[in-house]
């Protein structure tokens, strides 16, 4: 039973949960047969992830020998992997008990020690592992994550460095290990360990993410930008940002121009605020724009932004939209050098507002009105980094000449008490919930000092002096080595020095210092403006629109040809009238609560605990007046996936009493056997024969639901609505020489990179550059990083790993390609539709037998055999000598289009 990486609390450092990937037996303890028997069962049963049958099994064991230390020590894994932390740690200990010299016993009581928060055992235990086995390299990388949590971070680093010196290719060293000198302040550093590890595995997004940082804070613009956007693709953002569907395709800088275009809203308040500083940018060369944000700062941006349409997050109706932009991405085309960065104030506090805090501060008796924050971050590993104890800011509250008032959010009774006479606090305003307010205090003083958080943000965007108190290793947009910021003129940065035994005593020293000197600059308030219309959070709702719920909606989603498809669904749906409620597929793949067999599907008892854990979406769906779900490739078989989306159908129709359609799929119920009985027919027939109206897209699949006497029609995939939106694609790509581009399938195994390394020699001897295509607007494929990987070892200097940021440069890379192989169904089709020859192989249903047979490209089809590399030296070097014999005809590209529109035929 394979298990996952944990993160631990130190900032991304991450801790290897078990040493080795499946379960083993290490002690040669001597059990009669029958007990061996039940043991080796037991195993068995473990490594297959049956953990209720393995403890059973080891259970027994212990019955009968309740000395047998394997069967303790994995017992406690499986109670570990049941997030039973206590009663695993109790079991590991009586293990070691009677075997005390077996390191995996001590490093996997480690894990679980750190599980359970308790750093000082688990730093122990991996102690022991590495004394019993030296060369321990997995113990290491642990070690230093308990070191590093428990604040040793000198020791943490020489654990590290200790794990590599034992492998040095051990990406989670390298990545622990860069993140620890960029926590430290040792910037480059961290970037080298950063590119070591990404050399080893390209396409990490966690390690995308951390170089992105590295760069920014390097002032490496354009390249940190480009990284940036693999946040999209990085579990833990993706945990506190889920990706949400506009239904609207991604807009670029050099298409902007007479577009209506979209900025959605992303990550924390001070984030928006911080990005909002593109925003004049945008307006200037778009049509117009639509700019999303939290509701506490609606009043703000419309103010500050008045020829932009401004609303509430979560209120968007995409109808008049060409595209969108997500609001972290607008600095990948609009500050990509230090030039690009203006630093000037771009927020305007009401005039009013304005007018009543200036008389309210007029009131204190200090020569200077400073503001203050001392505590920021969410997370509490950034709360602890971040926020500066009170004790620290005595000098700056008894300064004779200083009026300190207090713009902590959340500021708790207990600091107050702290605090006391000292600072001005304002009872009737919410620092929190009214950033207008906020704002036009703020502009009224002389200088806000504050930790890193959404406080700093405001204050530069406002044009107010503000100093930054910064740790050693601040956040990626403070760069390295510089006093001020980029970002805003009117910042200064105070750096707390690493090594330095009292460090913000050092930093409030030497403010206390600064502000002896300072001289607040003299306010213009010919800046004050006041606009008497109020922003309308939702302008762009049709009135009396039908609502449509598009259930599993791939806009964000594995690849770019998964997000064309649901995008053409979107707009086709927009077109009929709908208003389009989109629910992700990463949603729907992961509902709880699903029904086990096909009896529970009527079962009163499952649908109302789906539900009760479901209520959300079954609110969703309640209020829709029609449900049409994007089967793509989700309907095959009986996993967790295809009976959500059964359920889902079920219970719209026979519960909620809605129209319900399922179009632009395949349906293999049995995967890719094509018989017509079994129990998995039984269950998709009887879901299926209930519909409102069912499109099927590609033959092999409408002929197995006929015979299954469930009533269809044949469309096609929606991918060709989508490419038909895009002109001069051919155009818009320049290389040196032609080339070649390989993507992944869900169907491959690492065998395959070797005879793929041969193909790539021959074609690179023949002239030709290679290009392995991956990319996503969310959720990058884990097959294709696992692709890379695999072509990395066998291969690696001998492909460009070319990732597409947005659907246009995916269609590109396609389009200006001489061929494409690929196991990809998506890719497949849109080479088709570009007219580039492809080859593909089959995937994990007869799905592209179907996609071929309707393309009536049968020859393309590359069947992974034993003449796998005769057949793909022999199929490329055909298309590559005669592109024109296999390109679709104007015909047949004309009936795919018209196949397309009938997945919306029934739409009413």
């Amino acid at each position: 039973m394979a298990k996952n990486k944990n993160k631990s609390k130190s900032g991304g450092a991450q801790v290897r949960s078990q040493a080795s990937k499946r379960p083993s037996s290490d002690v040669s303890q001597v059990l009669p047969a029958t007990a061996q028997t039940l043991f080796q069962q037991a195993l068995y049963h473990h490594k297959q992830g049956q953990l209720n049958a393995a403890a059973q099994g080891y259970q027994k064991v212990l019955a009968e020998f309740p000395g047998h230390a394997d069967s303790l020590h994995l017992l406690g894994l499986v109670a570990q992997s049941l997030h039973n932390s206590a009663q695993a740690s109790a079991l590991i200990e009586q293990a070691i008990k009677l075997s005390p010299k077996i390191a995996q016993y001590h490093f996997n009581h480690g894990v679980v020690l750190q599980g359970l928060s308790n750093d000082q055992a688990a730093i122990d235990a991996y102690r022991n592992a590495i004394r019993l086995k030296p060369d321990y390299q997995q113990a290491y990388e642990n070690l230093g994550v308990a070191l590093q949590d428990s604040g040793s971070d000198e020791a943490a680093l020489k654990a590290y460095q200790q794990a590599l010196e034992h492998n040095p290719h051990s990406v989670l060293a390298l990545k622990n290990l860069g993140t620890l000198y960029f926590k430290s302040g040792h910037t480059a550093l961290s970037l080298q360990c950063f590119e070591h590890a990404l050399r080893l595995s390209p396409v990490d997004p966690e390690l995308r993410l951390k170089r992105s940082g590295s760069l920014l804070r390097l002032g490496q613009w354009q390249k940190g930008w480009r990284e940036y956007r693999w946040r999209f693709s990085e579990q833990s953002f993706l945990e506190s940002n889920p990706p949400r569907s506009t239904g609207l395709p991604h807009a670029e800088k050099f298409n902007i121009a007479g577009r209506r275009v979209f900025v959605g809203s992303e990550q924390g308040l001070g984030d928006e605020v911080m990005f909002a500083s593109c925003f004049s940018d945008l307006i200037s060369s778009a049509a117009s724009c639509v700019l999303e944000c939290d509701p506490r700062l609606v009043p703000l941006w419309a103010r500050s932004f008045p020829s932009a349409e401004v609303i509430a997050k979560g209120e968007l109706d995409p109808h008049g939209l060409d595209s969108f932009i997500s609001a972290g991405d607008l600095p990948m085309h609009f500050r990509q050098d230090d030039a690009d960065f203006s630093g000037r104030a771009y927020l305007k506090p009401d005039s009013e507002k304005y007018a009543h805090w200036q008389g309210r501060l007029q009131e204190l008796t200090g020569k200077l009105k400073v503001g203050i924050c001392w505590r920021g971050g969410v997370e509490a590993r950034a709360v602890k980094e971040r926020s500066i104890d009170l004790k620290y800011w005595r000098p700056l509250l008894k300064h004779k000449d200083v009026s300190v008032v207090n713009l902590q959010y959340r500021c708790e009774s207990e600091e107050l008490k702290q605090l006391g006479e000292h600072i001005h606090t304002f009872a009737d305003l919410d620092t929190y919930a009214d950033i207008d307010g906020l704002a036009a205090l703020m502009s009224n003083l002389d200088l806000v000092i504050s930790v890193d958080n959404t406080t700093v943000h405001l204050a530069g965007a406002l044009g107010v002096p503000v100093w930054v108190l910064l740790p050693c290793g601040p956040e990626r947009r403070w760069t390295d080595d510089s006093d001020d910021s980029v970002w805003y003129q009117s910042a200064r940065l105070f750096r707390k020095q690493g090594g330095a035994k009292d460090g913000w005593r050092d930093v409030m020293a030497r403010l206390v210092a600064a502000l002896d000197e300072f001289t607040p600059p003299q306010r213009d308030e010919r800046d004050l403006i006041r606009v008497e219309r109020e922003a309308k959070a939702d302008v762009l709702v049709s009135d009396g629109a039908k609502t449509c719920v598009l259930v599993n909606d791939t806009s964000n989603w594995y690849h770019w040809g998964c997000s064309g498809t649901s995008l053409s669904i979107h707009r086709a749906l927009r077109r009929n009238g709908y208003r389009v409620d989109g629910l992700p597929i990463a949603m729907t793949q992961n509902l709880p609560a699903l029904p086990q067999s096909p009896d529970d599907f009527d079962s009163e008892e499952v649908y109302a605990n789906f539900v009760e854990r479901n209520s959300r979406l079954l609110a969703r769906l309640a209020k829709a007046d029609v449900l049409v779900i994007n089967g793509e490739g989700s309907l095959h078989g009986g996993g967790m996936v295809p009976v959500g989306l059964l359920y889902i159908a079920h219970i719209g129709k026979t519960r909620l009493r809605k129209t319900v359609q399922i179009i632009n799929h395949s349906c293999y119920p049995q995967d890719g056997d094509l018989a017509t009985d079994g129990p998995l027919n039984t269950l998709y027939q009887r879901v299926y024969q209930q519909l409102d109206y069912v499109a099927v897209r590609e033959p092999v699949s409408f002929r197995l639901l006929q015979s299954l006497a469930i009533p269809c029609v044949q469309s096609f995939d929606c991918l060709p609505l989508f490419i038909e939106t895009f002109a001069e694609l051919r155009s818009k790509t320049v290389t040196d020489k032609p080339y070649i581009v390989l993507t992944g399938s869900v169907a491959w195994a690492e065998a395959i990179a070797e005879p793929l390394s041969h193909f790539l020699q021959l074609q690179i001897a023949n002239g030709y550059g290679i290009k392995i295509l991956i990319g996503a607007s969310a959720f990058l494929a884990a097959d294709d990083v696992a692709f890379v990987q695999w072509m990395q070892r066998s291969a690696a200097g001998q492909f460009e790993l070319h990732i597409a940021d947005t659907e246009r440069q995916w269609l590109e890379c396609i389009a200006n390609a001489e061929l494409l192989v690929s196991g990809r169904f998506h890719h497949s089709i849109a080479a088709a539709c570009l007219d580039t020859p492809f080859i593909v192989t089959e995937s994990n249903t007869p799905k592209v037998l179907g996609l071929l047979e309707l393309l009536g490209m049968s020859n393309a089809l590359l069947k992974t055999d034993q003449d796998f590399v005769t057949n793909l030296h022999a199929m490329a070097e055909q298309r590559l000598r005669d592109p024109a014999s296999y390109v679709l005809a104007a015909e047949r590209r004309a009936m795919l289009l018209s196949l397309a529109d009938n997945n919306f035929a029934e739409l009413h």
